[in-house]
């Protein structure tokens, strides 16, 4: 299977490579006010649903103060959800962390009289508090389920103390019954964070030495009873390459993305099962203490069903950035004209991801006897992430993120070939944004 791309204006792209996992490209994300343009100066990305629709946190004031945003494809413009009535964002703040296929979001709120839980739903807060507990950070929720039909939301409970190691615990919540549950996770404290449709949760504990070295640790709980955790579940801890490491995504595919610390007390994104990660190099996520304290590095807080990964970066000029890293397959080879050439085996509704360095035009054009494409969705994090896809002498304004189906469009088979043009040239001057990835 065969598909060749020539590109205008090429420039290095930001790939980098395993042999025993998939290549990656990684995009940065910057918070843009909608109204003045203006470029946030801390931007972390929490959650990206199957739709595209991106959410996170971003500040002006180098994080200071912060605010919720989100990413809508149908729209390309970054957008605030409300606060709950009564919240002013500075002394009380209500942070989204998750939002479902069904656009539900979750989160936590922050306030002189503790945290509690929320669902926030078609502009509804609907908060919630585990008992016995003094404050309860929920983290991400689930899609709806035949058992589950708001779907569950997993995340923390801790006692207020944090002085024993009993002193927080994870737990999971059913909007539609109340009921919950909590993890046989404890200790001085605990983030329960990703979950899948299997039902597993994964998270991190910080061990107090007796059982386990002292010391953060990922874990990951799978169901003892089909695929619903509220029922219990048998919990297993593990480190990357002996190293800190805190879990915090896990797909439907059982892929864990983790936050493991080196020697030096940077933080990287690695991805795997089973005791088998791959480092996720993302370019620029390196380089000396930067002067507030900390390193160059990357915090991995998602993985999709699709591979891709999102989180923070602090980059080698001590930016705080969102990121993006996508699984995606790298040419093989060219034609005689100089078109990139692609070899990928596909599945029906199954996306597959290229990368070709980077231009402000793409031409895809499929080989003999290929399966024609059904549809295409642009990658957030490329200029002002607004595109033009063009099939047949027909344009069409496609934002990033948002889901173009040719079948929608006039082409009930499918087309064999379409140009992606207009990208944004700044897109271009930057080496490390990854090119269009389809």
């Amino acid at each position: 299977m065969y598909t060749a791309i020539r590109g205008a204006f090429v420039l290095a792209a930001a790939v980098f490579s395993s042999s025993a996992f998939a290549d990656y490209v990684a995009n940065r994300i910057d918070y843009v006010d909608p109204g003045n343009g203006a470029v946030a100066n801390f931007t972390q990305l929490w959650s990206i649903n199957s739709k595209g629709t991106a959410l996170g946190i971003a500040s002006f004031d180098g994080a200071v103060t912060v605010f919720n945003f989100v990413y809508d494809p149908e729209t390309g413009n970054y957008v605030r959800p409300p606060l709950p009535p009564g919240f002013d964002g500075i002394t009380t703040f209500a942070q989204v962390t998750s939002i479902n296929d069904a656009g539900v979001m979750t989160g936590a709120t922050f306030e002189p009289t503790g945290v509690r839980g929320f669902t926030l739903k078609d502009g509804v807060f609907t908060f919630f508090s585990i008992p016995g507990w003094a404050e309860t950070n929920a983290r991400t929720i689930g899609n709806p389920t035949a058992a589950h039909p708001q779907g569950l939301v997993v995340g923390f409970v801790d006692d207020g103390v944090f002085d024993t190691s009993e002193s927080t615990n994870g737990f999971v919540y059913d909007p539609v019954t109340s009921a919950s549950a909590t993890l046989n996770t404890p200790s001085f404290f605990t983030i329960a964070h990703g979950q899948n449709v299997l039902g597993q949760i994964v998270g991190s504990i910080i061990a107090d030495g007796s059982s386990l070295a002292f010391g953060r640790w990922g874990f990951l709980v799978t169901p003892t009873t089909g695929v619903d955790p509220m029922l219990g579940g048998a919990v297993s801890y593990f480190r990357v390459n002996g190293m800190p490491t805190s879990a915090r995504g896990i797909n439907d595919k059982g892929l864990i993305a983790a936050a493991v610390q080196d020697r030096t007390g940077a933080t990287q994104t690695y991805v795997g099962a089973s005791g088998d990660f791959q480092l996720v190099n993302v370019p620029g996520s390196t380089g000396p203490r930067c002067p507030e304290g900390f390193l160059p590095s990357t915090f991995p807080e998602h993985i999709s069903n699709a591979g891709q990964i999102a989180g923070l970066l602090i980059d080698s000029a001590c930016n705080q950035r969102g990121f993006i890293a996508t699984p995606a397959s790298l040419p093989t080879g060219t034609t005689p004209a100089g078109a990139h050439t692609f070899s990928v085996e596909v599945a029906a509704s199954a996306p597959i991801f290229i990368s070709a360095p980077t231009g402000i035009a793409y031409d895809y054009a499929l080989g003999e006897h290929d399966p024609r494409f059904a549809s295409v969705r642009l990658p957030l994090g490329m200029g002002n992430n607004k595109f033009v896809v063009a099939v047949r002498h027909k344009a069409f304004a496609v934002n990033a993120g948002q889901l173009f189906d040719f079948r929608a469009h006039g082409f009930k088979k499918g087309v064999k070939s379409f140009r992606v043009a207009c990208i944004d040239p700044a897109a271009r001057l930057d080496p490390e944004h990854a090119p269009v990835v389809p």
